[in-house]
């Protein structure tokens, strides 16, 4: 009963998950760096937000140079509300596209290559 409660399988742990998520936390630190070296590019204060995830997307918002980033990044976290921040946020990123000349309809592949497309806004 336990289980099913915990949303668990008690099938045995072959490791799998534990796989997963070390790949999953080196795609993770993968797009941060790239982030990282993005946000270098265009000048941003403290580049090194990107590693961290509230100051990331406030980093975000300053490299697309939009105004009040802090504002911005606050209506990210609220739910409804933020729609409207994650329009702002696709705008930053066509912003940061245009600052590092890079073309913004990249941008369309982000959710399927999101990593290999920052790595090439970073270093391409």
């Amino acid at each position: 009963m336990l289980p099913l409660i915990l949303a668990q399988s008690s099938s045995g742990s072959d490791g799998s998950s534990a796989l997963a998520n070390i790949i999953s936390i080196i795609i993770y630190f993968a797009g941060a760096f790239f982030c990282f070296k993005i946000y270098e590019k265009c000048g941003v204060e403290n580049p090194w937000f990107a590693f961290i995830p509230i100051l990331g997307t406030y980093a975000n918002f300053q490299a697309g140079d939009e105004e009040n980033p802090l504002l911005w990044t606050i209506l990210a976290c609220i739910p409804c509300v933020n729609i409207a921040a994650i329009i702002k946020l696709i705008i930053a990123w066509v912003n940061i596209c245009k600052k590092i000349n890079k073309s913004p309809w990249l941008l369309l592949l982000m959710p399927c290559f999101s990593v290999l497309i920052l790595g090439y806004f970073a270093y391409g």
